[in-house]
């Protein structure tokens, strides 16, 4: 009965404490996911701290849990049936962050698939470390290349983040920009899929706002956002208005910044209208002049020379790839 599963879970509950026995209830998953969406919210409680502490355990132990039929989508639903308990928002967090740490490949392919929606509410809440653990969380899960598609496509993550820019803690800017920029440099980046859906969802003005940030990791992810979103043509015309942002960058930003605004002024000088702005407000010089400034920097003078100098000249060739940091 309900009573002799609640009491079972208790104790394999004090039992997953002890190392030396947490290793033997990772064959045991099955009947612990069983109560993870159970009516009763302790008993609920109690499951995912067992499967959270089975996970933190090891790497097969945390894919022994990932893997068992049906986990995500039974946090899933224990999320939604228990959505006003404060609780089980902790719990949850604390499972998702042991399966995406844990090392393996298979766990943040897995989450990013069936519960990324959980994990964006978590960051919406009102309980600032509730906020920051989750945006942690989904930082971890955009470095994955599939989970850049997976998340956007079927749960317009970009769409729904980038409100989140507007917030003002700068630790909260610099991991939303960075979210949005890895989720924007994609393999994909010739379409354009997720640098376009940037473009959309209406980041151009707040990333615009935060390039010019006195704190230096909002500042470098900011700018490493609109280089992302300058890899699609189609933000182009709409991406003129940062041009003069991206100039003040490039003659006043961290060297880091500095090679992010270079590339976005390299590929939006690959479209001729945007090529004769940069021109008229005076691009070449101020790129010559980063250039002469910076001339211990290979990978900087690189970008100005043979790719920005040259596209403003002639329909040269776009930066698509852009790398973290």
């Amino acid at each position: 009965g309900r009573g002799l599963r609640g009491a079972a879970i208790k104790a394999a509950e004090k039992a997953a404490d002890i190392p030396e026995l947490v290793g033997g209830l990772a064959g045991m998953t099955g009947p612990v996911l069983a109560s993870v969406s159970s009516d009763d919210l302790d008993e609920c409680l109690s499951s995912m701290r067992i499967l959270e502490k089975v996970a933190r355990s090891g790497m097969t132990a945390a894919e022994g849990v990932c893997l068992t039929g049906g986990c995500m989508q039974q946090i899933v639903a224990a999320a939604e049936k228990h959505r006003a308990a404060v609780d089980i928002r902790v719990a949850i967090a604390g499972l998702v962050e042991a399966l995406v740490r844990s090392g393996s490949d298979d766990c943040p392919i897995l989450v990013a698939h069936h519960a990324t929606p959980i994990i964006i509410a978590l960051a919406k809440t009102s309980d600032v470390d509730m906020q920051m653990r989750a945006l942690k969380i989904l930082r971890s899960l955009a470095v994955v290349g599939i989970n850049k598609f997976t998340m956007q496509k079927t749960y317009a993550a970009i769409h729904e983040l980038v409100p989140l820019l507007a917030r003002q803690d700068p630790s909260q800017q610099a991991l939303v920009s960075e979210i949005l920029a890895h989720m924007a440099s994609t393999d994909n980046a010739f379409y354009g899929e997720n640098a376009k859906a940037l473009g959309e969802a209406r980041a151009l003005k707040p990333l615009m706002v935060l390039a010019k940030s006195r704190d230096s990791v909002v500042h470098r992810n900011a700018t490493w956002a609109l280089a992302a979103m300058s890899a699609c043509e189609k933000n182009h015309v709409p991406m003129r208005a940062c041009i003069d942002t991206l100039l003040m960058v490039i003659e006043r930003g961290t060297p880091v910044a500095q090679r992010y605004a270079v590339m976005a002024v390299s590929n939006m000088a690959a479209t001729d209208r945007t090529r004769d702005i940069l021109k008229e407000k005076g691009a070449e010089g101020i790129l010559r002049k980063c250039a002469h400034n910076n001339a211990g920097d290979r990978m900087l003078s690189d970008l100005i020379h043979k790719t920005a100098l040259h596209n403003l000249k002639r329909n040269g060739t776009q930066v698509f790839n852009i790398p973290a940091p």
